[in-house]
């Protein structure tokens, strides 16, 4: 994270350690600007309020986030290659910003009239469209079935989801780039019954 000031750096950093720990609505001005060692009036110097802070948080993640799936998008011919390396990226953003990764959760869940006041559906529809997109070319070039591109793009996110908020209870879990493969081959193959299946999944968190 880097700003020009360093109250402003300390401010970023508070903030992204409490809204990560706590969620939005359960952090305060008062332990943000405790956190930063500072004063309010100059929390109010650098951000309007607790919503420009979370926002000056969310959207750099976000932002690199989404950029990287882009190129991916733009760099495999296969629907099953470009799903893959997504799952892999996803995870490997996990496992580099796991705070940044919370709050990406806590604007996808959080409730319409609870957390920022954002429009979190711009937010929330990047991913899926792209993955609606290469779903529906799936589909288009005969590579998947089952489904129409939106049932599809739900069930791969709802895969993903389901273990990067299982990481963020169990930080010390590693998401690996074998567990996104196979995640992504039992999402293409299926999970009906086969002599050699493609891919066995081995879950990081069967312990708990």
């Amino acid at each position: 994270m880097q700003t020009n000031n360093d109250a402003e750096t300390r401010l970023l950093e508070s903030a992204l350690t409490l809204f990560s720990e706590k969620g939005y609505e359960g952090t305060s001005i008062r332990e943000i600007i405790e956190g930063a060692n500072v004063t309010r009036p100059v929390l109010y110097y650098y951000f309007t309020n607790k919503e420009d802070l979370f926002r000056r948080l969310l959207e750099p993640a976000l932002a690199e986030y989404t950029r990287s799936l882009q190129e991916i998008q733009d760099s495999y011919a296969e629907v099953i290659g470009r799903l893959k390396a997504i799952v892999r990226e996803t995870f490997r953003f996990t496992e580099k910003n796991p705070k940044g990764v919370r709050l990406i959760l806590q604007l996808y869940f959080s409730p319409p009239k609870g957390g920022p006041k954002l429009d979190k559906s711009i937010y929330r529809l990047r991913r899926f469209r792209l993955l609606e997109e290469i779903m529906q070319e799936g589909l288009d070039k005969g590579e998947l079935a089952g489904g129409d591109a939106q049932s599809l793009a739900l069930i791969l996110i709802g895969m993903m989801d389901a273990y990067i908020m299982a990481k963020s209870y169990l930080p010390d879990r590693h998401l690996s780039s074998e567990l996104a493969e196979g995640l992504v081959d039992l999402f293409y193959w299926g999970a009906c019954y086969k002599e050699n299946p493609p891919t066995i999944l081995q879950s990081p968190f069967k312990y708990v």
